[in-house]
Protein backbone atom coordinates (compact mmCIF):
# COMPACT_ATOMS: atom_id res chain seq x y z
CA UNK A 1 0.00 0.00 0.00
CA UNK A 2 1.19 3.36 -1.12
CA UNK A 3 1.79 5.72 1.31
CA UNK A 4 -0.61 9.05 1.41
CA UNK A 5 2.50 11.65 1.63
CA UNK A 6 4.04 9.66 -1.36
CA UNK A 7 0.81 9.39 -3.38
CA UNK A 8 0.05 12.88 -3.33
CA UNK A 9 3.45 14.47 -3.91
CA UNK A 10 3.05 16.82 -6.67
CA UNK A 11 3.77 15.73 -9.91
CA UNK A 12 3.50 19.46 -11.41
CA UNK A 13 4.20 22.70 -10.24
CA UNK A 14 0.32 23.23 -9.96
CA UNK A 15 0.49 20.69 -7.59
CA UNK A 16 2.32 22.15 -4.68
CA UNK A 17 0.67 23.47 -1.54
CA UNK A 18 2.48 26.43 -0.64
CA UNK A 19 5.69 28.21 -1.15
CA UNK A 20 4.47 30.52 -3.91
CA UNK A 21 7.82 32.43 -4.11
CA UNK A 22 9.95 29.69 -4.93
CA UNK A 23 7.76 28.00 -7.88
CA UNK A 24 6.74 31.53 -9.31
CA UNK A 25 11.02 31.69 -9.46
CA UNK A 26 11.82 28.70 -10.77
CA UNK A 27 9.16 28.40 -13.55
CA UNK A 28 10.23 31.81 -14.33
CA UNK A 29 13.52 30.83 -14.87
CA UNK A 30 12.66 27.91 -17.04
CA UNK A 31 10.36 29.76 -19.41
CA UNK A 32 13.10 32.23 -19.73
CA UNK A 33 15.83 29.67 -19.92
CA UNK A 34 17.87 31.27 -17.52
CA UNK A 35 19.18 28.20 -15.41
CA UNK A 36 21.73 28.51 -12.82
CA UNK A 37 24.32 25.92 -12.34
CA UNK A 38 23.49 25.61 -8.84
CA UNK A 39 20.89 26.11 -6.12
CA UNK A 40 20.33 25.57 -2.02
CA UNK A 41 16.82 24.74 -1.00
CA UNK A 42 16.42 25.41 2.63
CA UNK A 43 14.03 24.89 5.03
CA UNK A 44 12.03 23.14 7.49
CA UNK A 45 11.74 19.11 7.87
CA UNK A 46 8.69 17.94 5.66
CA UNK A 47 7.94 21.46 3.57
CA UNK A 48 8.86 20.28 0.22
CA UNK A 49 12.43 20.55 -0.78
CA UNK A 50 13.18 17.04 -2.24
CA UNK A 51 10.03 17.52 -4.05
CA UNK A 52 11.01 21.04 -5.94
CA UNK A 53 14.03 19.52 -6.42
CA UNK A 54 12.56 16.47 -8.37
CA UNK A 55 9.93 19.16 -10.13
CA UNK A 56 12.91 21.36 -11.19
CA UNK A 57 14.58 18.48 -12.64
CA UNK A 58 11.04 17.95 -14.60
CA UNK A 59 11.36 21.15 -15.81
CA UNK A 60 14.94 20.64 -17.35
CA UNK A 61 14.18 17.62 -19.06
CA UNK A 62 10.70 17.06 -19.56
CA UNK A 63 10.52 15.89 -23.37
CA UNK A 64 6.52 17.05 -23.48
CA UNK A 65 6.23 20.12 -21.78
CA UNK A 66 3.14 21.98 -21.43
CA UNK A 67 3.55 25.90 -21.74
CA UNK A 68 6.85 25.03 -21.32
CA UNK A 69 6.39 23.45 -18.16
CA UNK A 70 6.97 20.10 -17.07
CA UNK A 71 3.76 17.53 -18.27
CA UNK A 72 4.65 15.53 -15.50
CA UNK A 73 3.10 12.23 -17.28
CA UNK A 74 5.26 11.56 -20.24
CA UNK A 75 8.38 8.68 -19.52
CA UNK A 76 11.14 10.95 -18.61
CA UNK A 77 8.86 12.42 -15.89
CA UNK A 78 7.70 9.56 -14.25
CA UNK A 79 11.18 8.25 -14.27
CA UNK A 80 12.28 10.86 -12.26
CA UNK A 81 9.77 10.58 -10.03
CA UNK A 82 10.43 7.18 -9.67
CA UNK A 83 14.15 8.14 -9.02
CA UNK A 84 15.59 6.08 -11.91
CA UNK A 85 16.52 8.67 -14.54
CA UNK A 86 19.65 8.24 -15.82
CA UNK A 87 20.24 11.92 -15.69
CA UNK A 88 18.62 12.61 -12.31
CA UNK A 89 21.67 11.27 -9.01
CA UNK A 90 20.21 11.50 -6.25
CA UNK A 91 22.33 11.79 -3.61
CA UNK A 92 21.90 11.20 0.17
CA UNK A 93 24.67 13.28 2.12
CA UNK A 94 23.80 11.62 5.81
CA UNK A 95 24.63 8.32 4.85
CA UNK A 96 27.59 8.95 2.36
CA UNK A 97 29.13 12.14 3.74
CA UNK A 98 32.80 11.57 3.36
CA UNK A 99 35.13 13.24 0.45
CA UNK A 100 35.67 9.37 -1.07
CA UNK A 101 31.75 9.76 -1.46
CA UNK A 102 31.71 13.15 -3.19
CA UNK A 103 34.84 12.18 -5.63
CA UNK A 104 33.53 8.52 -6.62
CA UNK A 105 30.30 9.89 -7.20
CA UNK A 106 30.09 13.37 -8.14
CA UNK A 107 33.31 14.51 -9.45
CA UNK A 108 34.60 11.42 -11.19
CA UNK A 109 31.45 11.64 -13.51
CA UNK A 110 30.63 15.26 -13.76
CA UNK A 111 32.47 15.80 -16.98
CA UNK A 112 30.99 12.71 -18.95
CA UNK A 113 27.85 13.94 -20.89
CA UNK A 114 24.20 12.97 -20.16
CA UNK A 115 22.85 10.24 -21.92
CA UNK A 116 18.81 11.40 -22.87
CA UNK A 117 18.73 15.04 -21.46
CA UNK A 118 20.13 18.14 -22.16
CA UNK A 119 21.49 18.48 -18.28
CA UNK A 120 22.67 15.67 -15.69
CA UNK A 121 21.25 16.96 -11.93
CA UNK A 122 22.50 16.17 -8.90
CA UNK A 123 20.16 16.69 -5.93
CA UNK A 124 22.41 16.06 -2.72
CA UNK A 125 20.05 15.73 0.38
CA UNK A 126 21.12 16.47 3.61
CA UNK A 127 23.75 18.59 2.25
CA UNK A 128 24.83 20.31 5.58
CA UNK A 129 26.08 16.39 6.55
CA UNK A 130 29.14 16.26 4.31
CA UNK A 131 32.27 16.62 6.27
CA UNK A 132 34.69 19.41 5.71
CA UNK A 133 37.00 17.83 3.38
CA UNK A 134 33.94 16.63 1.33
CA UNK A 135 32.63 20.40 0.69
CA UNK A 136 36.09 21.62 0.08
CA UNK A 137 36.18 18.73 -2.89
CA UNK A 138 33.43 19.74 -4.22
CA UNK A 139 33.96 23.59 -3.83
CA UNK A 140 36.21 23.12 -7.20
CA UNK A 141 33.41 21.87 -9.08
CA UNK A 142 30.96 24.35 -8.12
CA UNK A 143 33.31 26.93 -9.00
CA UNK A 144 34.25 25.74 -12.60
CA UNK A 145 30.70 23.24 -13.38
CA UNK A 146 30.32 21.79 -16.98
CA UNK A 147 27.41 23.66 -18.90
CA UNK A 148 25.36 20.54 -19.27
CA UNK A 149 25.41 20.25 -14.99
CA UNK A 150 23.02 21.43 -12.48
CA UNK A 151 23.50 21.10 -8.47
CA UNK A 152 20.28 21.16 -6.41
CA UNK A 153 21.41 21.05 -2.52
CA UNK A 154 18.85 20.72 -0.12
CA UNK A 155 19.11 20.73 3.66
CA UNK A 156 17.70 21.58 6.66
CA UNK A 157 20.73 23.52 8.78
CA UNK A 158 21.97 26.27 6.17
CA UNK A 159 24.13 27.29 8.69
CA UNK A 160 26.46 24.26 8.56
CA UNK A 161 27.05 24.99 5.37
CA UNK A 162 30.46 26.30 4.12
CA UNK A 163 30.59 30.10 3.48
CA UNK A 164 32.12 29.60 0.14
CA UNK A 165 29.88 27.05 -1.36
CA UNK A 166 26.72 29.33 0.09
CA UNK A 167 28.40 32.04 -2.01
CA UNK A 168 28.50 29.67 -5.47
CA UNK A 169 24.10 28.87 -5.42
CA UNK A 170 21.24 30.66 -5.42
CA UNK A 171 19.24 30.17 -2.41
CA UNK A 172 15.83 29.25 -1.71
CA UNK A 173 14.42 29.76 1.76
CA UNK A 174 10.99 27.14 1.85
CA UNK A 175 8.70 28.22 4.62
CA UNK A 176 6.31 26.42 6.99
CA UNK A 177 3.13 25.86 4.67
CA UNK A 178 0.01 27.97 6.20
CA UNK A 179 -2.63 26.24 8.15
CA UNK A 180 -5.01 27.62 5.71
CA UNK A 181 -3.28 25.68 3.35
CA UNK A 182 -2.47 22.48 4.71
CA UNK A 183 -6.14 22.48 6.12
CA UNK A 184 -7.48 22.37 2.33
CA UNK A 185 -5.15 20.21 1.08
CA UNK A 186 -5.87 17.88 3.58
CA UNK A 187 -9.58 17.95 2.99
CA UNK A 188 -8.76 17.44 -0.29
CA UNK A 189 -7.24 14.17 0.23
CA UNK A 190 -10.26 12.98 2.48
CA UNK A 191 -12.33 13.23 -0.33
CA UNK A 192 -10.36 11.68 -3.21
CA UNK A 193 -9.63 8.89 0.17
CA UNK A 194 -13.68 8.96 1.29
CA UNK A 195 -12.19 9.21 4.76
CA UNK A 196 -14.92 10.60 7.06
CA UNK A 197 -13.21 13.70 8.62
CA UNK A 198 -14.10 16.22 11.48
CA UNK A 199 -12.78 20.08 10.47
CA UNK A 200 -12.00 19.92 13.92
CA UNK A 201 -9.90 17.01 13.58
CA UNK A 202 -8.27 18.29 10.62
CA UNK A 203 -7.60 21.36 11.83
CA UNK A 204 -5.61 19.32 15.27
CA UNK A 205 -3.16 17.67 12.54
CA UNK A 206 -2.48 21.01 11.17
CA UNK A 207 -1.33 22.32 14.15
CA UNK A 208 0.41 19.37 15.39
CA UNK A 209 2.29 19.21 11.62
CA UNK A 210 3.60 22.82 12.57
CA UNK A 211 4.01 23.54 8.76
CA UNK A 212 5.15 20.33 7.44
CA UNK A 213 2.80 18.88 4.92
CA UNK A 214 4.78 15.36 5.32
CA UNK A 215 4.07 15.22 8.83
CA UNK A 216 -0.01 16.18 8.58
CA UNK A 217 -0.15 13.25 5.97
CA UNK A 218 1.47 10.89 7.78
CA UNK A 219 -0.57 11.24 10.88
CA UNK A 220 -4.06 11.88 8.53
CA UNK A 221 -3.28 8.07 7.07
CA UNK A 222 -1.83 6.61 10.41
CA UNK A 223 -5.55 7.87 12.10
CA UNK A 224 -6.92 6.63 9.25
CA UNK A 225 -6.66 3.55 9.83
CA UNK A 226 -6.93 2.91 12.97
CA UNK A 227 -10.75 4.80 12.76
CA UNK A 228 -11.34 2.91 9.53
CA UNK A 229 -11.78 5.74 7.45
CA UNK A 230 -13.37 7.92 10.21
CA UNK A 231 -11.59 10.61 11.58
CA UNK A 232 -12.52 12.64 14.68
CA UNK A 233 -11.22 14.78 17.11
CA UNK A 234 -11.51 13.02 20.05
CA UNK A 235 -9.41 10.11 17.98
CA UNK A 236 -6.86 12.73 16.99
CA UNK A 237 -5.86 13.65 20.47
CA UNK A 238 -5.90 10.34 22.20
CA UNK A 239 -3.27 9.14 18.74
CA UNK A 240 -1.34 12.47 18.78
CA UNK A 241 -1.36 12.97 22.23
CA UNK A 242 -2.83 16.35 22.30
CA UNK A 243 -3.90 18.33 24.93
CA UNK A 244 -7.70 18.87 24.41
CA UNK A 245 -9.02 22.49 24.72
CA UNK A 246 -11.10 21.53 28.23
CA UNK A 247 -7.24 20.97 29.65
CA UNK A 248 -5.86 23.85 28.88
CA UNK A 249 -8.99 26.11 29.67
CA UNK A 250 -8.59 24.72 33.08
CA UNK A 251 -5.02 24.93 33.19
CA UNK A 252 -5.14 28.72 32.03
CA UNK A 253 -8.25 29.42 34.43
CA UNK A 254 -5.84 27.78 37.29
CA UNK A 255 -2.82 29.70 36.80
CA UNK A 256 -5.37 33.52 36.85
CA UNK A 257 -6.39 32.29 39.96
CA UNK A 258 -3.71 31.02 41.30
CA UNK A 259 -5.67 27.51 42.30
CA UNK A 260 -2.50 25.36 43.35
CA UNK A 261 -4.87 22.65 43.91
CA UNK A 262 -6.48 22.55 40.81
CA UNK A 263 -3.65 23.23 38.76
CA UNK A 264 -2.34 19.84 40.07
CA UNK A 265 -5.39 17.83 39.50
CA UNK A 266 -5.16 18.99 35.90
CA UNK A 267 -1.60 17.96 35.31
CA UNK A 268 -2.47 14.24 37.02
CA UNK A 269 -5.31 14.31 34.36
CA UNK A 270 -3.44 14.92 31.69
CA UNK A 271 -0.94 12.21 33.12
CA UNK A 272 -3.64 9.44 33.57
CA UNK A 273 -5.21 10.25 30.00
CA UNK A 274 -1.56 9.43 28.65
CA UNK A 275 -1.05 13.06 27.41
CA UNK A 276 2.45 13.96 26.48
CA UNK A 277 3.72 16.60 29.13
CA UNK A 278 5.94 18.41 26.61
CA UNK A 279 3.31 18.38 24.20
CA UNK A 280 1.27 20.20 27.02
CA UNK A 281 3.50 22.64 27.85
CA UNK A 282 3.95 23.73 24.18
CA UNK A 283 0.77 24.33 23.59
CA UNK A 284 -0.19 26.11 26.50
CA UNK A 285 2.68 28.40 25.82
CA UNK A 286 0.84 28.94 22.31
CA UNK A 287 -2.48 29.22 24.54
CA UNK A 288 -1.17 31.61 26.87
CA UNK A 289 0.30 33.63 24.02
CA UNK A 290 -3.32 34.49 22.16
CA UNK A 291 -4.46 34.87 26.17
CA UNK A 292 -2.08 37.37 26.52
CA UNK A 293 -2.98 39.13 23.02
CA UNK A 294 -6.41 39.03 24.23
CA UNK A 295 -5.96 41.08 27.13
CA UNK A 296 -3.45 44.03 25.08
CA UNK A 297 -6.84 44.03 22.76
CA UNK A 298 -8.94 44.44 25.26
CA UNK A 299 -7.20 46.81 27.08
CA UNK A 300 -7.15 48.79 24.26
CA UNK A 301 -11.22 48.49 23.95
CA UNK A 302 -11.08 46.87 20.77
CA UNK A 303 -13.41 43.25 19.47
CA UNK A 304 -11.06 40.46 18.99
CA UNK A 305 -13.33 39.46 16.46
CA UNK A 306 -11.79 41.91 14.49
CA UNK A 307 -8.44 40.49 15.01
CA UNK A 308 -9.24 36.70 14.57
CA UNK A 309 -6.57 36.04 12.37
CA UNK A 310 -3.98 37.40 14.71
CA UNK A 311 -4.56 34.14 16.95
CA UNK A 312 -3.02 30.97 16.49
CA UNK A 313 -4.42 28.19 18.42
CA UNK A 314 -7.82 27.98 17.93
CA UNK A 315 -10.21 28.75 20.16
CA UNK A 316 -12.71 30.54 20.01
CA UNK A 317 -12.47 34.31 20.52
CA UNK A 318 -15.16 34.06 23.11
CA UNK A 319 -13.30 31.66 25.18
CA UNK A 320 -10.27 33.62 24.94
CA UNK A 321 -12.16 36.46 26.43
CA UNK A 322 -13.10 34.57 29.47
CA UNK A 323 -9.78 33.49 29.76
CA UNK A 324 -7.68 37.35 30.18
CA UNK A 325 -10.49 38.27 32.09
CA UNK A 326 -9.30 36.15 35.06
CA UNK A 327 -6.16 37.70 34.88
CA UNK A 328 -5.40 40.75 36.58
CA UNK A 329 -3.57 42.30 33.88
CA UNK A 330 -1.32 42.00 30.67
CA UNK A 331 2.01 41.76 33.19
CA UNK A 332 0.69 38.92 34.96
CA UNK A 333 -0.23 36.83 31.56
CA UNK A 334 3.55 38.13 30.63
CA UNK A 335 4.89 36.68 33.83
CA UNK A 336 3.26 33.09 33.35
CA UNK A 337 4.47 33.06 30.02
CA UNK A 338 7.60 33.67 30.23
CA UNK A 339 8.10 30.84 32.96
CA UNK A 340 6.53 28.04 30.23
CA UNK A 341 8.94 29.22 27.58
CA UNK A 342 11.74 28.53 30.06
CA UNK A 343 9.84 25.42 31.23
CA UNK A 344 9.50 24.13 27.63
CA UNK A 345 13.39 24.33 27.62
CA UNK A 346 14.06 22.21 30.37
CA UNK A 347 10.77 20.01 30.31
CA UNK A 348 12.15 18.27 26.85
CA UNK A 349 15.20 16.76 28.82
CA UNK A 350 14.14 16.38 32.16
CA UNK A 351 14.86 12.81 33.75
CA UNK A 352 10.66 13.12 35.16
CA UNK A 353 8.42 15.42 32.83
CA UNK A 354 5.73 15.54 34.90
CA UNK A 355 7.66 17.05 38.40
CA UNK A 356 9.47 19.83 35.92
CA UNK A 357 5.94 20.68 35.15
CA UNK A 358 4.80 20.86 38.63
CA UNK A 359 7.60 23.01 39.62
CA UNK A 360 6.95 25.38 37.14
CA UNK A 361 3.64 25.70 38.15
CA UNK A 362 4.43 26.77 41.48
CA UNK A 363 6.50 29.46 39.81
CA UNK A 364 4.14 30.60 37.97
CA UNK A 365 1.50 30.54 41.15
CA UNK A 366 3.54 31.86 43.66
CA UNK A 367 6.84 34.09 42.46
CA UNK A 368 9.86 33.98 44.56
CA UNK A 369 10.37 37.44 45.58
CA UNK A 370 13.84 38.27 44.61
CA UNK A 371 15.01 40.80 42.46
CA UNK A 372 13.83 39.33 39.25
CA UNK A 373 12.16 41.41 37.11
CA UNK A 374 9.15 38.73 37.64
CA UNK A 375 8.90 39.35 41.25
CA UNK A 376 9.51 42.76 41.28
CA UNK A 377 6.56 43.46 39.07
CA UNK A 378 4.64 40.81 41.55
CA UNK A 379 5.26 43.31 44.28
CA UNK A 380 4.50 46.28 42.02
CA UNK A 381 0.99 44.63 41.89
CA UNK A 382 0.65 44.40 45.22
CA UNK A 383 1.69 48.36 45.97
CA UNK A 384 -0.74 49.04 43.56
CA UNK A 385 -3.77 47.61 44.88
CA UNK A 386 -2.94 48.83 48.43
CA UNK A 387 -2.53 52.50 46.75
CA UNK A 388 -5.80 52.03 45.40
CA UNK A 389 -7.50 50.55 48.42
CA UNK A 390 -6.38 53.48 50.37
CA UNK A 391 -7.64 55.61 47.51
CA UNK A 392 -10.84 54.23 48.02
CA UNK A 393 -11.09 54.35 51.85
CA UNK A 394 -10.60 50.89 52.87
CA UNK A 395 -7.08 50.20 53.40
CA UNK A 396 -6.28 46.80 54.53
CA UNK A 397 -2.86 44.32 54.46
CA UNK A 398 -1.11 44.83 51.25
CA UNK A 399 0.75 41.36 51.47
CA UNK A 400 4.08 42.38 50.80
CA UNK A 401 6.95 40.19 52.16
Amino acid sequence: MESLYTKYRPAVFQDVVGQTHVVSTLQNAVLEHKIGHAYLFCGPRGTGKTTMARLFAKALLCTSPQNGLPCGVCETCKNIAQGIHPDVFELDAASRTGVDNVREEIIDRVNYAPLKGVYKIYIIDEVHMLTASAFNALLKTLEEPPSHVVFILCTTEPHKILATILSRVMRFDFHRIKSDEMFAHLQKVCTLEHFSADDEALKLIVEHAQGGMRDALSSLEQISVFGKGVISKRLVEDMLGATSQTNLTALVQSLALRDTKRLFEEIASLCEQGKSIVQAACELAEYMRDVYLAKTLMEQHLTLDDYAELFTCGVATSQLEADAQAFKNVRHIAYVLNVVVDMISHIKTAANPRLTFELYSCRMIHPVVTNSSPALIKRLEAVETQLAQLTSGSPQQSGLS
